[in-house]
């Protein structure tokens, strides 16, 4: 009788330990895994480009203003991948082609790039990205009107715990998309040799946890199998021009700089996410890379200003430490505006040690020694405070009066302190001189995704909820998880920390949509857009389709000189700009859609399209920025950046606004002079434009932070807020005839 009852419980146990031992072999063998593809560009006419605005001759320039996105990736990149995955909250795998379909179908963009990261690019994805952008060009040429041009471009993904040797993320875009003028392999960075690897055991966790959609954790297992195959290339290799299974790795810019020139290929390497937190660690500066080697003006003609992971354009003259003459750090006090993350770990422990019924004197000391610990644990000082509690950080860290900041902001990796520096340590004085443009980084292969505020988990990185428990510990560890390091004093060697700690409960709530390049092009093609970006005659958009001009006017020969130019002037310059607001947003898509396009629309596009009505915002201001790069070595920065310089209130009208000033104090001056414009719209709702969503004191101080996603406050649904969207000007480089 118990034989009866405990047969079938032996027989069902056989089986599913069979079954475990089955699956866990087939994962450790890749039996089930499989190479993704990059999909297929739909062979229908886009409505959505046949109804496209014509953007615009009229202005200064007499050009059209053409607007894309230079930074997407697909799930070709790792962190896409697994971001996209179902039990994250994705929608699985978004490949080449998807990003395609939606500029064609969904944004109604002018141009693109697909730039995935080169850390984690085989030599298959990498010739397949190639063949779907040349297919993507040439379906679009022969359906759309106007066509899409597509270019192809990878991400050099560097970045280091210790300040010195950080120099961040860069695009590379190539020109051409021709066969013999692509770089047979990308160049990647070094430090992410293990990134790849997806454990026998992870990827059977993730399976069990979400089996309907396995195949997609079997795919990720084949990925990393082979490209943790690849080691890093011979030198031999590196110069072969076959394409080899190994990576092609720079450490530095120079030797980025270095590998790009034996190309022998039209490039542009464009930073980005320079301030942004999460990859910087603190103090880190440009000065790091402004030397002879690390800069090169051919390559470096545009930085990336504004992206769904923030604003890096403006300087704070605040720190989260300070440095002393001996190279001793301590701990920044704070200001009105910004809270050092090491202050706040002494509110931490003084606060938990008063609900303990401290006395104030033990408190206080406690305090202290919280601080000087944090300090001591740079750059991972948020291990040293145990039991991570987002709450308990309330806004420390945060750029509390920047338009929607990039999260733990670094100011001196921001736009304005780079074009305020100089080198004077060799015979020719180094400068930066950047153009500024807006895309993306969107990991979901969707480019140009700020034309609505809607949507935010498929428009936004802030997508999984907080109460998603599984898929977020499971893919994307926390700082608050239990399994991280805990100490009350963290003394780590850097080189061993995979990366500085992930804050993503706060985070999330520093995540918006995408931003946008704006280009002055004769027409739309490859080759008149590419000159647009080298002569830097593009500007930023926070994702609004803005339409700016910024001359001066009083150019040498009676000339016009556009954004982008640097020029000698023996008078006083004087300028032009022009901003029309962007047309207002319908809800859904054309409404004369053919069957096929409604059915690419409801999947890809979500039902919601770049749908413009008749209707423009209102430009309520324009803001002038003046920057006077450094004459001297060591020259204070903090009083060469006038931000803003002047400011000019626009009236109220459909036909936007336009100005002229001059600077009367140029040729006094003697010394070259930058300067730049923000055309800022009318006040309308953003994703995140809230950030923490603070409720504060009298006295203005955060008390209590409501995070993006999370059900228990206020940041569930779209987490809008009121923010002023912009454009950015590229800056107007004035040198003085009369410079010492």
């Amino acid at each position: 009788m118990l034989y009866r009852i405990i047969r079938p419980l032996l027989i069902g146990f056989g089986l599913l330990l069979t079954s475990l031992i089955f699956l866990l072999l087939g994962i450790a063998f890749n039996w089930f895994g499989s190479y993704t593809g990059t999909g297929t560009i739909e062979l229908t006419k886009s409505d959505v480009r046949q109804q496209s605005p014509q953007y615009i001759f009229e202005g200064s320039s007499k050009k059209q203003i053409l607007f894309g996105d230079l930074h997407v990736h697909t799930t070709y990149s790792l962190d896409a991948l697994t971001l996209n995955f179902p039990i994250a909250q994705g929608e699985g795998a978004h490949p080449v082609a998807d990003a395609c379909n939606y500029a064609r179908f969904c944004a109604n963009l002018d141009f693109f790039a697909v730039t995935d990261h080169a850390e984690w690019l085989t030599k298959r994805e990498w010739k397949d990205s190639l063949e779907s952008i040349q297919q993507c060009e040439k379906v679009s040429s022969n359906l759309d009107k106007p066509a899409v041009v597509p270019f192809l471009g990878w991400e050099w993904t560097q970045t280091s715990l210790n300040r010195e040797s950080h120099y961040g993320h860069k695009n590379i875009i190539i020109k051409s998309i021709e066969d013999n003028k692509v770089p047979s392999r990308p160049i990647s960075a070094s430090g992410f040799d293990d990134a790849a690897n997806a454990s026998t055991l992870i990827v059977a966790a993730a399976v069990a946890f979400d089996f309907p959609n396995r195949k997609h954790y079997f795919d990720w297992r084949y990925k990393s199998l082979v490209a943790n195959s690849y080691s890093t290339c011979t030198s031999e290799k590196e110069e072969s021009k076959t394409s080899h299974d190994c990576y092609i790795k720079a450490q530095t810019p120079s030797d980025l700089f270095k590998k790009l020139k034996k190309l022998d290929t039209d490039l542009l390497v464009i930073p980005h996410g320079t301030s942004w937190g999460v990859t910087s660690p603190p103090l880190s500066s440009w000065e790091n890379q402004l030397k002879p080697g690390h800069q090169n003006e051919e390559f470096n003609r545009l930085i990336e200003i504004y992206s769904g992971h923030g604003n890096s354009e403006e300087y704070r003259p605040w720190r989260s430490l300070e440095l002393n003459n001996n190279g001793n750090l301590s701990c920044a006090q704070p200001t009105k505006n910004y809270i050092p993350d090491c202050f706040q770990a002494g509110e931490i422990i003084r606060e938990r040690c008063r609900v303990a019924a401290g006395s104030t004197e033990e408190c206080n000391k406690r305090a202290e020694e919280a601080k000087s610990i944090f300090v001591k644990s740079n750059p991972l000082g948020l291990f040293s405070v145990p039991g991570y509690d987002p709450f308990e950080w309330k806004d420390s860290g945060q750029c509390k009066d920047c338009f929607l900041p990039a999260f733990d902001y670094r100011p001196k990796m921001s736009a304005q302190y780079a074009l305020a520096l100089s080198d004077f340590s060799s015979d020719k004085t180094i400068r930066y001189r950047y153009g500024f443009i807006g895309s993306s980084d969107n990991h979901q292969a969707r480019p140009g995704n700020g034309f609505k505020e809607n949507q935010r988990k498929l428009n936004s990185e802030a997508r999984a909820d907080m109460d998603n428990e599984i898929g977020r510990n499971l893919l994307n560890p926390r700082l608050s998880d239990p399994r991280l390091p805990r100490s009350e004093e963290v003394y780590l060697d850097l080189e061993s920390q995979p990366g500085l700690p992930l804050q993503s409960e706060r985070g999330s709530s520093f995540l918006y949509t995408g931003g946008l390049v704006a280009a002055h092009s004769k027409f739309m093609d490859r080759e008149n857009i590419w000159d647009s970006m080298n002569n830097r005659e593009v500007y930023a958009t926070s994702g609004e389709r803005i339409l700016l001009w910024f001359d001066l006017i009083n150019a040498p020969n009676e000339k016009i000189a556009p954004m982008g130019t640097e020029l000698f002037l023996e008078e006083n310059p004087t300028f032009r700009v022009q901003a029309v607001g962007a047309q207002k947003q319908l809800p859904g898509c054309v409404m004369n859609s053919s069957k096929e396009n409604k059915e690419i629309i409801e999947r890809l596009c979500k039902g919601e399209c770049f749908n413009p009505s008749d209707e423009r915002k209102i430009i309520s201001r324009i803001e002038v920025v003046r920057i006077r790069p450094q004459i001297y070595k060591d020259e204070p920065i903090d009083t060469l950046i006038e931000d803003p310089w002047k400011t000019f209130l626009c009236e109220p009208s459909q036909e936007g606004c336009s100005v002229e000033f001059s600077d009367e104090k140029f040729i006094s001056a003697n010394r070259e002079i930058i300067y730049y414009v923000r055309a800022i719209q009318e006040p309308s709702q953003g994703i995140n434009g809230g950030q923490l969503n603070c409720e504060t004191n009298q006295s203005g101080q955060c008390i209590e932070i409501n995070l993006c996603g999370d059900p228990k406050g206020k940041g569930t649904g779209e987490c809008l807020s009121e923010i002023e969207e912009r454009a950015w000007s590229s800056p107007i480089f004035v040198k003085n005839i009369n410079e010492i």
